[in-house]
């Protein structure tokens, strides 16, 4: 199923009036390599969080820098640890500490 982009300005709107559901990490493939990405699930939509390109990054990727993707992380651990620190999934709240 193709899902559209929701950035992370409208996602933060939706999560502030209760509309998201679950935040969680799918995996994705796109026919050469696997790849992890954000799944907003609300009430009565499903969206894949955007990738917000910076200004400058045209001098990375000067063919459609600013045509519209969604945000990639190589695994489901770098995905999770994303979204804790963007707010958007509660902080761990313990820690594996060895003795």
């Amino acid at each position: 199923m193709q899902y559209g982009l929701i950035s992370l300005f409208p996602l933060q709107i939706t999560r502030l009036f209760g509309l998201v559901r679950v935040i969680e990490p799918v995996q994705v493939f796109d026919g050469r390599a696997s790849s992890w990405v954000l799944v907003v699930r609300g009430r009565g939509f499903t969206k894949v969080l955007r990738d917000e390109p910076l200004p400058a990054s045209s001098l990375i990727r000067p063919d459609g820098w600013n045509t519209p993707r969604p945000l990639q992380f190589p695994s489901e651990q770098v995905a999770m640890a994303y979204a804790r620190s963007m707010g958007l999934l509660p902080q761990r709240t313990n820690l594996g500490i060895k003795e």
